[in-house]
């Protein structure tokens, strides 16, 4: 479970943490249905859902996308699926099925709880992390202040 209390736990919390509470906020206030981790040969890039269209958020910083699996493993529960025999036909020869860790991740925001699924494909340095958002609508206006709140305190060497 990742749990926000305050801006100022927030703000004390390991970086990669922080980054995954500021994007969970960020993407509850704009109603996201979806969000998308995608791992490109540059980076990771970031892509929020809101009413079916997909749009592109600030990647993670360099420091946040070393650990962003591990972090959000470790705070979701997520099943990691036993690896069928499967042949593979076309591409590498040497290539192996990697199915996707599944499960969700709870998010406690002040005394309300939403669980979000989320999809992990584990091949290194490729793969993606999808966390997909029920009912996003309904934390939307809490989020908003938390996120206000916690960036309102950020002085301006912070946001550089």
């Amino acid at each position: 479970m990742l749990t926000f209390v305050s801006s100022t736990q927030l703000s004390s919390e390991p970086e990669p943490i922080r980054f995954l509470h500021v994007m969970l906020l960020t993407c509850l206030r704009d109603r996201a249905e979806s969000i998308d981790f995608r791992s490109t040969e540059g980076g990771w890039l970031l892509y929020q859902r809101v009413e079916g269209r997909d749009w592109e958020l600030l990647p993670p910083p360099e420091e946040v996308q070393a650990n962003l699996k591990a972090t959000i493993r470790a705070t979701a529960k997520l099943v990691s699926p036993e690896r069928p025999d499967v042949s593979i036909i076309a591409g590498d020869p040497n290539g192996v099925f990697e199915p996707q860790e599944v499960g969700w991740l709870t998010y406690r925001l002040g005394q309300h709880l939403i669980d979000m699924v989320v999809r992990i494909d584990p091949r290194e340095p490729w793969g993606g992390i999808r966390i997909e958002l029920e009912h996003p609508e309904e934390l939307a206006g809490l989020a908003g202040e938390a996120l206000a709140d916690y960036l309102g305190q950020l002085d301006d060497t912070d946001l550089e």
